[in-house]
Order: C-alpha cells, then sequence, then structure tokens
C-alpha cells in the first residue's frame, strides 16, 4: 500500500519522546506557570496582541514570554509526526483503523466542544478552546494505538 502522506517509520520513537516531554511542559506552562516563574522574553511580530489602547495593537513588534507558543508548536509538531508516522507494517488493516480512528475522534471532540458551546460560558470558554486546539491530536493517538494494540492481540489469538 503506497501511502506518500505519512511520515517514515524511524520518526516515530523519537516524536514519541518529544511528544511526551512537551505533553509535561504543556501542562506546567498551562496550569502552572501562571506567575510567568519561567520565562523566555523575545521581540516578536504580533498581527494582533492585548496590550490594550495604548496605540494600535495590531501589526507591530512586541516584548512576550514566548516559552507558551514554543510548548505549543513542539507538542503539535511532535504530536503530527508521531501520530502520522508509518507503522513496521503499514498495510491495509492498519490504514482503515487510521481512518476509523481520525473519524472517531473528530466526532468525540466535536461533540465535546459542542457540549462546552451549550454549558459553558465567558472566560472560561477561552480555555476550554485552547485545550481544544490539542483534543483532535490526543483524541486520535489514543484511539489509534488502542485500536493497533487490540487488533494485534486479536490476531496473535487466531493463531
Amino acid at each position: 500500500m503506497k501511502t506518500n502522506f505519512l511520515f517514515s517509520n524511524a520518526f516515530k520513537k523519537p516524536s514519541l519522546l518529544v511528544l511526551v516531554l512537551s505533553f509535561l511542559g504543556l501542562v506546567f506552562v498551562l496550569n502552572f506557570n501562571d506567575d510567568e516563574a519561567v520565562q523566555w522574553q523575545a521581540n516578536v511580530f504580533a498581527l494582533m496582541n492585548d496590550e490594550g489602547f495604548k496605540g494600535p495593537f495590531y501589526f507591530r513588534w512586541i516584548q512576550n514570554n514566548i516559552l507558551d507558543e514554543l510548548v505549543m508548536l513542539l507538542f503539535i509538531a511532535s504530536g503530527l509526526v508521531f501520530a502520522f508516522s508509518k507503522e513496521k507494517t503499514e498495510d491495509e488493516m492498519v490504514a482503515k483503523i487510521r481512518l476509523e480512528s481520525l473519524v472517531w475522534a473528530t466526532y468525540l471532540n466535536y461533540g465535546i466542544l459542542a457540549f462546552c458551546i451549550i454549558f459553558i460560558y465567558g472566560l472560561p470558554f477561552v480555555n476550554v478552546m485552547l485545550y481544544n486546539m490539542f483534543t483532535l491530536l490526543i483524541f486520535f493517538i489514543i484511539r489509534f494505538h488502542w485500536m493497533l494494540h487490540k487488533s494485534t492481540k486479536f490476531a496473535e489469538n487466531e493463531e
């Protein structure tokens, strides 16, 4: 089966390591770094920012703690590489599980988002949207590897 859109299997283990480390960093940055005890200040170009009405708040250079942005980008990049790396034996069954897991994760993600839209309001909803950026990828990875594990166990039991 030809799968041009998947990464090489050689990226699977390194991306898992980076994914786990970036997940821990993400949990730290989003939940425990409220007072910004850990900072990495840099001048960045902002299309928009929240510096208020002291002047133009769009298209300008600002000083910003970029730690949270870096950790989020690292999590997304490593998650995509891990999720979409080929398995050692990439066949039609794995492709079917991959597709079904992606559909299942999308339904679950947007089902939870719809629930949150109905029942969560105001500023807490911003947090919901922040976490929602990552849940589709997390749901897919968990479901895909769980179903892959189940299918290999089932195949071993049949032999």
